[in-house]
């Protein structure tokens, strides 16, 4: 009895060493193959272009059956370098979203990384400097229609300390919608503005005078909106973020190609009474610049001749111009059933968000983030995979 206790011992000693080492050993494996995964999911995403090259171009790629491969990647561009209307085409939750339609679906691109029905995958990308604007102080433009004048801009390094020291500028877009006769008629100024961060990372930016001039102009009244471009430079990264200032009635729009989509509230498949203002169609190019361009009538403002195949409560827009990777932000008055809209489209918005699945607060994730560049601007871009099994 005594040499069995001992050897029993022996054994619940020796069982409990190795099997806590054997799981310590076997979980970090299984982790270790995670980021792995992760790791080359980034690789592909942000170094490969996708077949086809150039499939952000809904004429070239329409819809998802007609992608093969998937990548971020600017076609020609540099390691690193992704492409605005790729990036546009993903988003699937949030604001921003295109129609169904155009969007390229999560199922596709968790099919194409080969990673469907075994793992969970979440894409985010926001601007590298982390960019908010507040009214401080505002200015009767007419009649008691007060617009903000001076503005605080609050600039972060993505590690969330103040950006002491970054160069701020500060671009002011006034809109006004007036009568003129039978007429609405929309007339827009801009300015810019530029300031140095301070200690607290914040930056004070002053358009009274910009203001007071814009008045003399302003005639029969009938609407103004008003917007701030935060352009921030801070030791070579480069970052903006955009905002309408504390207005009502604003529409969120998407974006691809050279085309504007907007889904108006109420209205059957013609959408009555929607109609745009006099080509007053403003797009923001930081950090210093602001330009108009003409709406083409091409679509007829229904959607069916670009979103294939439904989703005809859309109406569709072409601009003009080229819109290029550095364009922002822009905006775009409209009256619909009476009543005057701005409708805001952001490139990218805050946070570009892709997710295919749900990860629950326990389980296992792999997450790495790396920064990336559109244009001429930085983005920090996050990859988080998670096992379906767990």
């Amino acid at each position: 009895m005594f040499a069995f206790l001992v050897l029993l011992l022996i054994l619940v000693t020796f069982m409990g060493y190795i099997i806590p080492t054997a799981y310590l050993s076997f979980t970090i494996t299984r982790e270790h193959q995670l980021e792995e995964v992760a790791q080359a999911i980034m690789d592909k995403v942000l170094l490969s272009p996708g077949i086809p090259e150039n499939w952000g171009d809904i004429l070239v790629v329409e819809d998802s059956s007609k992608l093969y491969a998937f990548g971020l990647q600017k076609a020609g561009g540099e390691p690193y370098e992704l492409d605005m209307d790729k990036v546009l085409r993903i988003v699937n939750t949030g604001v921003g979203q295109l129609p169904e339609t155009v969007q390229i679906d999560p199922g596709t691109i968790a099919r194409l990384l080969g990673i469907e029905n075994k793992y969970g995958l979440s894409i985010r990308m926001m601007p590298a400097l982390n960019l908010t604007a507040t009214p401080l102080a505002y200015f009767d433009l007419k009649g008691g229609v007060m617009v903000p004048s001076v503005i605080k801009a609050n600039v972060k390094t993505p590690e969330g300390r103040p950006a002491i020291s970054a160069n701020v500028t500060g671009i002011y877009v006034l809109m006004v919608i007036q009568k003129e006769g039978n007429e609405d008629v929309c007339y827009l100024d801009y300015i810019d503005r530029t300031s140095i961060v301070d200690t607290d990372g914040y930056a004070t930016l002053d358009f009274t005078d910009f203001l007071q001039d814009a008045k003399s102009r302003v005639g029969n009244l009938q609407r103004s909106f008003s917007a701030a471009i935060i352009y921030a430079d801070y030791y070579g990264i480069r970052s903006v973020n955009s905002s309408l200032l504390g207005e009502t009635d604003i529409l969120e729009g998407s974006t691809v190609d050279d085309y504007l989509i907007v889904r108006f509230p109420e209205g059957g498949p013609y959408i009555p009474g929607a109609r745009h203002l006099k080509n007053q169609t403003a797009l923001a190019n930081p950090p210093y610049y602001i330009y108009l361009s003409k709406l083409l009538n091409e679509t007829t403002g229904e959607s069916g001749m670009v979103i294939n195949r439904g989703a005809k409560d859309y109406r569709v827009y072409r601009v003009s111009n080229t819109i290029d990777e550095n364009v922002a932000f822009i905006m775009m008055p409209v009256k619909y059933l009476g009543r005057y809209y701005v409708v805001n489209f952001r490139r990218p918005s805050s946070i570009v968000i892709c997710q295919i699945g749900a990860a629950s607060g326990n389980i296992k994730t792999s997450v790495l983030r790396r920064m990336v560049r559109i244009g001429s601007f930085h983005y920090v871009f996050e990859v988080r995979v998670w096992r379906w099994g767990e």
